[in-house]
């Protein structure tokens, strides 16, 4: 079972990677979260991760659609520095927001 911070962060690097050409939706970030962690998020992980990373400024939300912010673009960036696999991308996302 994951601990909160994971699936902040699990739900963070789906919203990252899906929505760098357009915000996405509740379902957009299911299905990229499913190809991370080949696990579908439940609602209620989508919508609890979303409140805590709109909290801390690090997603942005766009009606019903939701991209990172300037914050959030940051600190993906600084995960993803170097060819790192996407579980360790995951992971530094992980620490970072269990360190702020």
């Amino acid at each position: 079972m994951m601990n909160d911070y994971q699936i902040f962060s699990w739900i963070f690097l789906a919203i990252a990677l899906a929505s760098q050409k357009e915000p996405i939706d509740y379902k957009g970030i299911s299905m990229i979260a499913d190809g991370i962690n080949h696990s579908i998020p439940n609602e209620k992980e989508i919508r609890q991760s979303i409140i805590y990373l709109l909290n801390n400024n690090l997603i942005s939300q766009i009606g019903k659609k939701y991209t990172l912010s300037e914050k959030g673009n940051l600190l993906y960036q600084k995960a993803s520095e170097g060819k790192k696999p996407l579980l360790s991308i995951w992971e530094y996302i992980e620490i970072e927001l269990i360190d702020k």
